[in-house]
């Protein structure tokens, strides 16, 4: 694929590049793309925070498996109704994590707002 850009154009690529840490032309393209179709980007912050949140529903998962080991080992004795808890509980976590490692994942592509910033630099309008 090739595309010909004017020098204001090249000037501006090459700016959002610099801005979002972008390599080369294709990862800038690339994020141009995700974004223009709805795909979610976030900075490199954002995608730290996310993974963070991503280890933590982890520990509780693995916190509440063990609750439930207990349980049915005969440890602990939890009233009738909180297995009901549990067991939707353990059944959310590994989705929850599955979702968040989906996010963090496209996060590391990077490019935030990438077309919509190309778009206003084009335009010349403010962000906002």
């Amino acid at each position: 694929m090739s595309a010909r850009l004017s020098p204001a154009e090249v000037q501006a690529l090459e700016a959002l590049k610099d801005q979002r840490g972008l390599s080369s032309n294709s990862d800038a393209l690339r994020a141009l793309v995700r974004s223009a179709s709805g795909l979610l980007e976030a900075d490199p912050a954002t995608a730290s925070g996310l993974e963070a949140i991503r280890a933590e529903l982890h520990e509780i998962g693995v916190a509440v498996n063990e609750i439930a080991l207990a349980a049915g080992q005969g440890r602990i004795d939890p009233a009738h109704e909180h297995w009901a808890a549990f067991g939707a509980l353990r059944q959310a976590l590994p989705e929850m994590r599955s979702y968040l490692r989906a996010v963090v994942d496209e996060q590391r592509r990077r490019g935030i707002r990438l077309f919509a910033e190309w778009r206003e630099a084009e335009r010349g309008e403010p962000r906002g």
